[in-house]
């Protein structure tokens, strides 16, 4: 055999093994990670420096999304309750909270400290 057909024997099997890999890696999984998200009763988009939108009023259980389209980074420091931060939230990202308590939640970005908001927490009829 000579050396050329003999590379060009491996490169297809090269080839062969390469799609089968991409396939196995493809597949997916029949559960959703959407599944157990709880259902969102208000969406709040992040944008040009800005909350939209800035306030919210929702029922006690109520969860709210934030979803930064921006190009920034961003963060929701929430201001009578310390322990209730989202993180970081890089471009594209998001996160979401559930409100248990009747309240209102005034709310800002620890990057940009003019970009607030507020979701008032009604009880529910």
């Amino acid at each position: 055999m000579t050396r050329s057909r003999l590379l060009l024997i491996l490169a297809a099997a090269l080839a062969v093994v390469l799609s089968l890999t991409v396939i196995a890696c493809g597949s997916s999984s029949s559960s959703s990670p959407d599944e157990d998200l709880p259902a969102i009763a208000a969406t709040v988009h992040i944008a040009d420096g800005r909350f939209d939108p800035r306030d919210l009023d929702i029922e006690v259980g109520g969860t709210v999304m934030w979803i930064n389209d921006d190009v920034a980074s961003h963060d929701l420091q929430f201001i009578d309750t310390p322990k209730l931060y989202s993180g970081v939230m890089e471009p594209t990202k998001s996160w979401i909270h559930t409100f248990d308590r009747v309240g209102t939640y005034e709310y800002y970005c620890e990057f940009h400290n003019t970009l607030k908001g507020t979701v008032v927490v009604h009880a529910a009829p």
